[in-house]
């Protein structure tokens, strides 16, 4: 059963996919046999961004799982939740062309960490050049009953190098430079609202703008590697590990569950990544 998109709001496009996601749910990872299907939805994908003459990202994305349609002015494609293939969600920017996209906003962990594609919607609401992937599953979906690590689990797809949200994010970033805001919920804990790091990376231009930005919104930040905070830091992420590799700004946000509840308060931190991917050029230096 897909989720429909028909042209209605984002909004409501992206409550329904996230809603319907359950610990239980299917999920694998492409094969390898698959490649080749995962490679040209990428490249689709690109070309789509790029504003290509011809590009035919609907026959890629459907040979992939993924239906495409249109919602709030933007092109979404939507695996099935319900099926194997539950790949993730992928709404392009609203313009394209060069420089494009600006920033690529990762909701690894959808309805998991409550709320936080709420702050991802928020954020392409203020940059028509933003494109929010979002895993296609729960987490915990598939998972074997031994698993522990966080690499054990299938679907967690910012700890497993195979998932497609990851083979998407490098073809973004190998090909167009581009920064990406990775965007985690944690529990409430004292001392701190957020915490903003650059994963295994070094730091960036874009992650002391939005640091600064969230500290004028009233918000207590620490940064990675600050005592309490070693576990929220994204060391281990390999959305970061890759930026890291080709020296791109990764920007790593562990938002507290009181952040994350208040309209207001996801509002401030979308403000500060657009306000930051603005002042930074599209680029994060």
């Amino acid at each position: 059963m897909a989720i429909e998109v028909g042209g209605g709001s984002l909004a409501a496009v992206i409550d329904e996919f996230t809603t319907s996601l359950r610990t239980d749910g299917p999920y694998r990872p492409p094969t390898p046999d698959e490649g080749p299907v995962v490679d040209r939805l990428v490249a689709a994908v690109l070309a789509a961004c790029a504003g290509t003459a011809g590009c035919r990202i609907e026959e890629a994305a459907r040979t992939a799982g993924f239906t495409v349609d249109h919602a709030g002015g933007r092109t979404v494609l939507v695996s099935d939740p319900r099926g194997p293939r539950a790949w993730g969600l992928v709404v392009l920017p609203a313009v394209v062309g060069e420089p494009a996209p600006q920033v690529v906003v990762e909701i690894p962990h959808p309805h998991s960490d409550l709320r936080t594609e709420r702050v991802g919607l928020d954020v392409l609401a203020r940059l028509d050049g933003a494109l929010l992937l979002q895993a296609g599953a729960h987490r915990h979906a598939a998972a074997p009953a031994w698993a522990r690590r966080r690499a054990d689990f299938p679907a967690d797809v910012s700890h497993r190098p195979d998932s497609v949200f990851a083979r998407l994010a490098t073809g973004l970033v190998a090909a167009r430079g581009t920064p990406q805001v990775q965007i985690h919920g944690c529990a409430d804990r004292a001392g701190f609202d957020v915490v903003a790091s650059s994963g295994s990376g070094p730091a960036s231009a874009l992650l002391a703008e939005v640091t600064r930005s969230l500290r004028a919104a009233g918000e207590r930040v620490r940064g990675g590697g600050d005592p309490g905070c070693e576990e929220l830091s994204g060391t281990r992420n390999v959305q970061g590990r890759m930026a890291a590799r080709f020296g791109t700004a990764f920007v790593h946000l562990e938002l507290s569950r009181s952040v994350r509840a208040d309209r207001a308060r996801r509002g401030a931190v979308a403000r500060a990544v657009a306000d930051a991917v603005v002042a930074t050029g599209g680029t994060g230096g």
